[in-house]
């Protein structure tokens, strides 16, 4: 596929990965020429909606697009401006859960230094409509939490974040009442300790869920965001079994998808993933990359 180079830039990419018909897609990379990380796209009938932090991390835009490998000149909302106190708006993520649609996000607010926020859709068909103010999550958990998503198993749904209680940033887990109500207990999932995890700090987060087979997969980065090294890998658990405990899942030794210096690709972290039409591909793959590090 073609690529365009931004110098010293987080671009937003795509990668379908399949192993048929890759050699009859053409697109181009970057999809949007706008500049954000941890970029989340979600389709919603016969549209793509991704959301990004724009305005330095003070808007929340949300992108609507009928085909997956271009939102330039698409359709655009800002669905939240943060107030003037406020900063570091990152990783937000759209869900629909029990039938209507959430955006998912962090920002430091009145001296806490990144907590979770939830948005709710005023119409679940259109998420370009009007959006909630935000509502605090894990109100009671005092420590910084960023990158959550959500984790469906065993008809049961789990909030899972990254926060660093511990001192290093590790991926968190706890089951959901509902939407915006989170339960107990709350579980210490993955901490880093490979030396992958470890390039410029200790670091797991961007926790994202596939599922195929009756197995949840858990994609997720590993190493500081800005070390070139930044990269992804998995952990999996199979139906049936529960997910608060640590040792039910299987884990990957090593990063799955990582740097390619001899196309001057770094930064291969933080992804999300969507269906195409029809939902005829279950992988296509949204990432932020840095290009000329």
């Amino acid at each position: 596929m073609n690529r365009l180079l931004i110098f010293y830039s987080i671009c937003i990419f795509i990668c379908i990965l399949i192993s048929t018909a890759v050699s009859q897609l053409t697109f181009t990379n970057p999809i949007i020429d706008t500049l954000s990380a941890d970029p989340c796209v979600l389709r919603v009938g016969d549209n793509y909606y991704l959301t990004i932090s724009e305005k330095g991390e003070t808007e929340l835009t949300i992108y609507k697009s009928p085909i997956l490998t271009s939102f330039r000149n698409a359709e655009s909302k800002v669905a939240f401006v943060i107030p003037p106190e406020s900063r570091d708006m990152w990783a937000s993520e759209m869900h629909e859960v029990d039938g209507e649609l959430y955006i998912y996000f962090t920002m430091s607010t009145n001296g806490d230094n990144h907590r979770m926020y939830v948005l709710k859709a005023e119409n679940a068909s259109n998420p370009m409509g009007n959006w909630s103010l935000p509502l605090r999550l894990l109100p009671d958990w005092d420590f910084a939490a960023i990158d959550g998503t959500i984790m469906r198993h065993n008809r049961q749904k789990y909030f899972v974040w990254t926060s660093g209680r511990i001192g290093t940033l590790a991926i968190y887990i706890a089951p959901m009442v509902n939407a915006t109500l989170i339960a107990r207990p709350i579980v210490l999932l993955r901490q880093p300790t490979q030396e992958w995890e470890c390039g410029d700090g200790c670091v797991n987060e961007g926790p994202f869920f596939i599922y195929n087979r009756n197995v949840s997969y858990m994609i997720f980065s590993g190493s500081s965001t800005w070390d070139p090294g930044y990269a992804l890998s998995q952990m999996s658990i199979e139906s049936g079994k529960d997910p608060l405990d640590p040792l039910n899942w299987d884990s990957v030794e090593g990063p799955l998808f990582w740097r390619n210096d001899e196309e001057d690709v770094y930064n291969t972290g933080h992804a999300a993933f969507t269906v195409s039409p029809g939902n005829f591909y279950d992988n296509i793959i949204i990432m932020q990359v840095i290009e000329r590090f």
